[in-house]
């Protein structure tokens, strides 16, 4: 659900962007926030960050210690 917000959100900022010439400098950083939080969201769900429960933790070694 959140990342359906936070996409309806991008497109609008986007769309905005479009329309309004003259904030693109904050559109554009807003834009860039929200995407950035959305790769985010999908980097935890997928399991890529360190600490994160993620369908590919099992199948990832411990390198801590297979390095001892």
């Amino acid at each position: 659900m959140l990342t359906v917000l936070l996409g309806l959100a991008l497109l609008a900022v986007l769309v905005l962007m479009l329309v309004r010439r003259r904030d693109i400098g904050r559109l554009t950083s807003l834009a860039t926030l929200i995407a950035g939080v959305m790769a985010l969201l999908w980097l935890i769900d997928s399991g890529l960050l360190p600490g994160s429960q993620g369908p590919l933790t099992p199948a990832r070694p411990d390198t801590l210690l297979d390095a001892r």
